[in-house]
């Protein structure tokens, strides 16, 4: 570098300078986007990467969206080698290589001092529709790519300047509303010219040496702090597992593992093999080794360095293994259109394996997003609309505190999950009808998760049709340390006093172009985020008061907290007996350590005796935890057997892994609230 020596405080200017154009650039596209997606729900994202595409600055922003951008870049280099020069702008929205699914589109705008390539501002959007057999895109029943719309692989979208007119036509002849998608397109485009701007007047003022030596000393640093975190677990290897309720095409579990290795010579470093995860599925939940990396990379800077800002650095001492033909290695053309659903899934499947390290920063299971989507003809405009709803739920319990009620969790930067109605009003014919936190779904425990929220809509127009990929939606998520899940995702249509699933029975949240009449009230209902430690440990006057806030019902205070109240105030004395006899009814077995884990076709069963299954009031195939250590719980299905003991429990060495449980020990056996899952 010449010789250029900067001082922290200087690397710490330059540093937010760069951060701040970048937050230039969403108030930008905020004000000048077209579609309500961008401009009231904020469903993109923007950063700044190095010229290798590793990232080098960004804003509160989604990590699911700017964080697979590092593998953008490459494929825009292999693609256009040489040609690539100032003016131009690529487009690509390969899910196999970006891991989500087709309708978040990278923007790439290669930035030049003289002749060099110093920088790529991208930004990244969630187009609500980009084509396809289902508006919106992303349907629960798409069996392969093609069904989801228009595949963007690295497209030079301006050249020189110059916009590809061709490319325009095509992809606007393919997409719904196209007229939003050309003003948000281009608000895109106003805001890279932006960025332009402000990049030179910073180099202007540090020169191109100090900004690069300044991002470079920032990104060595992010690397030292992980590092320095990694050297504060143990070494060893550590795995955990849960469960897809469906692939979205066929009921039956999709099981996800992970095993994390713990090294700290000759370098600090973790590798995260997902390698042991279930195959391809026939239906859209498939991913990418992207999917897997940033939804690894995610919940690692989330436990072990959340406080300092995220850059590329940070990601530098993962490993990532993923093996081919599983479901994080899916090949064309398998469908993709889920594969953010599955990254989701697999932030909450690291975490549940970084709790099992350090217990005092488990977290239980939270709320992500799901994709509802409400298409159909206004009337009043004379125009077809895509209405993609993104309710929310809770975040789960950490060790000194509840959840957050409806509330986005750490994975998800400063995107505005909850819309407001009324703007929503305005756009579609529909009709807000409720918005409100659900008692009860916050997961139990010594902290209790977050609310969920039900957002209902009563269709004004005559028709419509519902669709909705939601995950979990049969099965809660899970809670940490004994806490109870919180309850999972719901969609339901109210035709006068008619209650109709639209995804069927056993398949409640995922519903595939539901047709609706006029005057249909559409109810979702989102999961409540996982407990924190044994309930029966909750202070007794918080439980009041949670019942006093309409947070939890009274059966709840009585038959899971064990709280007695009488008066309006808590009975002390009764409550320590409710308690006791409370801990008396909890099923506990011994470990026999199997030569093999009991499987059926991926999904994990606890096989039992009938004595043990009255105990637990359990039929076959619904779902059983089990729970050991202070970890996150093992969950399997019931598979009741004669002649098996009442006090013991096989669990091969997968699963005695997963739980740190050895042959001998005790374990907590108990059936998970939900419904009997189906055969599959």
């Amino acid at each position: 570098m010449s010789g250029v020596e900067l001082d922290p405080v200087t690397v710490e200017i330059i540093q937010n300078a760069l951060v701040s154009f970048i937050r230039e650039m969403r108030g930008a596209i905020i004000r000048t986007a077209f579609g309500p997606i961008i401009w009231e729900t904020h469903d993109f994202s923007c950063g700044l990467l190095a010229p290798d595409g590793e990232l080098v600055a960004l804003s509160e922003d989604n990590p699911v969206h700017i964080v697979p951008t590092m593998y953008s870049v490459p494929a825009v280099r292999e693609r256009f080698a040489d040609a690539i020069a100032p003016g131009d702008v690529f487009v690509l929205n390969d899910p196999y290589r970006l891991g989500t699914h087709a309708n978040d589109v990278a923007h790439l705008y290669p930035f030049f001092v003289e002749d060099r390539l110093v920088f790529w501002i991208v930004v990244r959007v969630h187009y609500p529709d980009v084509g396809g057999m289902a508006a919106g895109s992303i349907t629960p029943d798409a069996r392969e790519i093609y069904q989801e719309g228009l595949f963007l692989p690295p497209i030079k979208v301006y050249e020189g300047g110059r916009l590809n007119e061709a490319f325009m036509d095509l992809f606007l002849a393919n997409v719904r509303v196209p007229e939003e998608r050309r003003g948000d397109f281009m608000a895109v485009m106003g805001a890279f010219w932006t960025a332009d701007k402000r990049l030179r007047e910073i180099l202007g003022s540090f020169g191109l040496e100090r900004i690069t030596q300044a991002h470079q000393v920032t990104r060595n640093r992010a690397q030292r702090r992980m590092q320095e975190a990694i050297t504060g677990l143990p070494e060893g290897a550590y795995s955990y597992e849960l469960n897809l309720d469906s692939n979205g095409v066929s009921p039956g579990w999709v099981p996800l593992r992970v095993t994390l290795v713990v090294g700290h010579r000759p370098e600090p470093a973790l590798t995260l093999d997902f390698g042991d995860s279930a195959p391809v599925t026939p239906g859209p939940m498939n991913g990418a080794p992207a999917t897997a990396a940033c939804a690894a990379f995610t919940a690692v800077k989330a436990v072990l360095d959340p406080h300092s800002q995220t850059n590329g650095g940070s990601f530098r001492p993962l490993r990532i293994v993923t093996r081919p033909g599983t479901i994080f290695e899916a090949r064309r053309p398998a469908a993709m259109c889920g594969s953010l659903d599955l990254g989701y899934r697999v932030m909450e499947l690291v975490m549940g394996v970084l709790g099992s390290i350090r217990p005092e920063d488990a977290v239980g299971d939270h709320s992500s997003p799901s994709h509802l989507y409400l298409p159909g003809w206004d009337p009043i405009r004379e125009r077809q609309y895509v209405f993609y709803e993104l309710p929310i739920g809770g975040t789960g319990a950490v060790a000194d505190h509840d959840g957050s009620d409806a509330v986005a969790g750490f994975e998800r930067g400063d995107f505005a999950r909850i819309s407001s109605m009324e703007i929503w009003e305005h756009q579609v014919p529909f009709f807000a009808v409720e918005n409100a936190l659900l008692p009860d779904s916050g997961g139990p425990g010594r902290f209790r998760g977050g609310l969920g929220m039900r957002r209902s809509w009563r269709l004004l127009a005559e028709t419509s049709s519902v669709s909705d990929l939601s995950e979990p939606c049969l099965v809660p998520g899970y809670g940490v340390l004994g806490g109870y899940g919180g309850a999972p995702s719901t969609c339901r249509v109210r035709r006068g006093t008619e209650v109709i699933w639209p995804g069927g029975v056993a398949r409640t949240g995922k519903a595939t172009k539901f047709p609706l009449r006029q005057g249909d009230v559409v109810e979702f209902d989102k999961w409540g985020g996982g407990g924190y430690g044994d309930p029966l440990e909750r202070d007794p006057e918080r439980v009041l008061a949670d019942l006093e806030e309409g947070f939890i019902s009274s059966e709840s205070a009585f038959a899971v907290y064990g709280v007695v109240i009488r008066d309006g105030a808590v009975d002390a004395s009764q409550t320590v007996a409710r308690r006791r006899d409370l801990l008396a009814e909890r099923v506990f077995v011994l470990v026999d350590a199997g030569e093999q884990d009991t499987v059926d076709g991926g999904t994990r069963l606890w096989e039992i005796g009938p004595a043990l299954a009255e105990r637990l009031r359990v039929a076959d195939r619904e779902v059983l935890e089990c729970i050991h250590s202070g970890r996150a719980p093992l969950r399997g299905l019931a598979r009741i057997r004669p002649g098996l003991p009442p006090d013991r429990l096989a669990i091969g060495p997968v699963g005695r892994t997963a739980l740190g449980a050895q042959r001998g020990d005790e374990v907590w056996l108990r059936k998970v609230p939900g419904v009997l899952y189906p055969e599959g």
